[in-house]
């Protein structure tokens, strides 16, 4: 969704959020020519570099809630790049990147490298060092206390 005026608010929280928007958004955009979205992408990313894994392990791995894995894991299984190497009889399942979803972790890097740059390029080097840095420090907000 995009806004013609956009109300700066003092709250963190919402001033992050609507940016935390902007940014899927923007992403988003470019991913569409790939046929993918930002959260599939990182999912699928994810996953590759996991190997192999079940449901609790690519949540712990993301930071993600497991029915929120569950529900795009289905939809990366249904575009043919993701599949379940469980044996048959075997309880649970554990999942793997197809070479379809190599293919399409490839394609889409395109898109997102384009992307860093773009953001990179608005920010300046300093800036988005001083953000990403800010960044990984409030994610700690979210550690088990």
């Amino acid at each position: 969704m995009k806004y013609k005026v956009i109300n700066k608010a003092k709250c963190y929280c919402m001033t992050i959020n609507r940016a935390g928007n902007a940014i899927m958004d923007f992403y988003d955009t470019a991913f569409a020519e790939a046929g993918i979205t930002s959260k599939q992408y990182s999912l699928l990313l994810r996953l590759s570099k996991l190997k192999q894994a079940n449901v609790v392990e690519i949540a712990e791995y993301v930071n993600l809630e497991r029915s929120t894995v569950t529900r795009n894991i289905k939809i990366l299984i249904s575009k043919g790049w993701v599949c379940d190497v469980a044996k048959e009889n075997e309880r649970g399942h554990k999942y793997i990147v197809t070479e379809k979803g190599e293919k399409q972790i490839e394609t889409t890097k395109y898109y997102w490298e384009k992307c860093q740059k773009e953001i990179k390029e608005l920010l300046g080097e300093e800036r988005i060092q001083n953000l990403m840095e800010c960044l990984y420090i409030l994610q700690d907000l979210q550690k088990e206390k």
